[in-house]
């Protein structure tokens, strides 16, 4: 069980993030990462947290569920490393911040929220965050980096101009003429939303 964090106090500039109690929160957050302690990470998040990652297919939401998102993080990359690029950005004008930093970590185990199996490939991954805060808390976060180039360090989808890229394709050739065929309009074929 983590020792629970004392919550700080957001000081509010003009409608705009206070800069020291920004670089106070991320750099606990960030030791609490560093320590991936799920329960510490999330004492720095509102009880309604809504957390949203490439690698989850729906929104995380609540103190409970981002921490079984961050303990599968710790079980599936066990050797997971965050590291800050520069400090945290505030907005002027609201409680708002961009955090930048390096994500690397092997795919050891299997990743559950998509079924991925371990490929012990690594990956190094450019982040961005999006940081909304309430009473001193973080209460949303969206997670933003290149999934393409991440499933293709990783091992999740082939490199260009291989075997296993060209099968990828024509089941994307496949998929891509039911989904025109779904979508398009019975009088002319074209798709559905137009005007004659």
């Amino acid at each position: 069980m983590a020792t629970p964090i004392a919550r700080a106090t957001a000081k509010k500039q003009p409608g705009g993030l206070d800069t020291a109690f920004l670089k106070d929160w991320a750099d606990r957050n960030l030791a609490a990462w560093d320590a991936l302690d799920a329960e510490a990470v999330a004492d720095t998040c509102t009880d309604d947290i809504v957390w949203t990652d490439p690698s989850v297919p729906w929104p995380i939401r609540g103190r409970k569920e981002l921490v079984k998102f961050i303990n599968a993080l710790a079980t599936s990359y066990q050797d997971l490393k965050i590291t800050r690029v520069s400090d945290p950005i505030p907005s002027p004008t609201e409680q708002f911040a961009i955090a930048r930093y390096t994500m690397t970590g092997t795919l050891s185990r299997l990743w559950p929220y998509t079924n991925m199996a371990a490929t012990g490939q690594a990956m190094s991954v450019r982040c961005i965050d999006e940081w909304t805060f309430r009473d001193g808390l973080l209460a949303s976060n969206v997670t933003i980096y290149d999934c393409l180039h991440t499933a293709r360090q990783l091992g999740i989808v082939p490199p260009p101009d291989t075997l296993q890229s060209k099968i990828m394709s024509k089941v994307q050739h496949l998929r891509a003429r039911r989904l025109r065929e779904k979508a398009s309009c019975p009088a002319c074929g074209y798709q559905k939303n137009h005007t004659h």
